[in-house]
């Protein structure tokens, strides 16, 4: 137990002290009552001697209750508490996962999502993020170890991607002013433009970007799970040659995974392998089972983060203070009787 305030009982102690001993000095003046002639004989008597000490005993219990409740109040003010260091062992691992979320890849951001959510569930300490792109890219979610947190907004993209697979193979309809339509748009919030699809490079180069401290903090391990089918429509203005060149040169390793239909899959293949990664060709289940094992591969360091943690303890001391104030006035009665 320890003081996070400690000047505060300090300070109130002293000022206590100071005005119990200012008084001291001083003869109190009579102010009331009748005055007595020749009460030296009854002060004399056994009786008189007896109620006196009496008094005297609880007078002084009673200013001693009130001394040691003043004392537990600045204490209290001053914040008992207990402190503790918490030393963290975190793994100094930052991953992304970049998703074209074009309809042309539904198929496979579906079953990466359900896999990716395993992966999340084991991870201790590692930083996981989300960007999605289309014609322009969106931070989904930031670099962070909320788990549970990233476990939701892969939910919402599954759910949204269920949604489109549903449309598409049914001919369902979703109604634009339900609740299910705002999880079928929700992908392609902030992704769309008037022109321009599965525009990977963009979308690369800009989750790259999304890493923080990227050229001051380079020890850190990072990479990207990017899926894509590489199937571009429009104009980028960062291409996947480029996009790679960039996080080979900032260590940042790229493991690409397409469906079965995939545009320049040597390109692809070649521009993953550059930046230390990997190409796999979504075939079957077996496939992310495979990613994801030679993710957890990936070099990683342990980092240890200190926390401190302060527990305020206030409940015993103030129970104390209360018992004492209340003994003060029981007290302050009987000495009046």
């Amino acid at each position: 137990m320890e003081l996070i305030n400690p000047w505060l009982a300090v300070i109130g102690i002293i000022v206590m002290l100071v005005l119990l001993i200012i008084p001291l000095g001083k003869k109190s003046a009579y102010k009331a009552g009748k005055k007595v002639a020749n009460i030296e004989i009854v002060e004399q008597t056994d009786l008189y001697k007896k109620i006196k000490r009496r008094y005297n005993i609880v007078n002084i219990s009673a200013m001693g209750c009130l001394l040691v409740a003043v004392i537990l109040a600045c204490i209290i003010a001053a914040r008992p508490a207990k402190v503790e260091q918490i030393n963290t062992e975190l793994r100094n691992r930052d991953i992304f996962i970049c998703l074209d979320t074009s309809t042309s890849v539904d198929k496979l951001n579906l079953d990466l999502c359900e896999k990716l959510k395993k992966v999340v569930k084991k991870l201790d300490g590692e930083r996981f993020g989300i960007t999605i792109f289309i014609g322009r890219a969106v931070l989904l979610v930031p670099l962070t170890t909320d788990y549970d947190y990233v476990i939701e907004n892969l939910d919402r993209l599954s759910k949204s991607i269920e949604l489109s697979l549903k449309e598409e193979e049914e001919g369902y309809e979703i109604n634009i002013n339900s609740e299910e339509y705002e999880t079928y748009t929700f992908r392609y919030q902030g992704t769309l433009i008037d022109e321009g699809s599965s525009l990977i490079g963009d979308g690369l180069a800009s989750c790259l970007y999304n890493f923080p401290d990227l050229e001051k903090n380079t020890e850190r391990s990072r990479l990207i799970i990017l899926a894509s089918d590489n199937d571009i429509y429009g104009t980028q203005y960062v291409s996947l040659e480029e996009a790679t060149d960039l996080c080979k040169k900032n260590n940042v390793k790229v493991y690409g995974i397409a469906p079965e239909e995939v545009v320049k899959e040597g390109e692809y293949i070649r521009c993953m392998e550059k930046t230390g990664g990997s190409y796999y060709k979504y075939t079957s289940d077996k496939v992310l089972d495979d990613l994801v094992k030679d993710i957890e591969k990936t070099d990683t360091s342990v980092m240890n983060k200190v926390d401190t943690v302060i527990y305020d303890k206030p409940e015993m001391l103030f129970g104390i203070m209360i018992f004492f104030i209340g003994v003060y006035f029981v007290l302050s009665k009987i000495a009046k009787r």
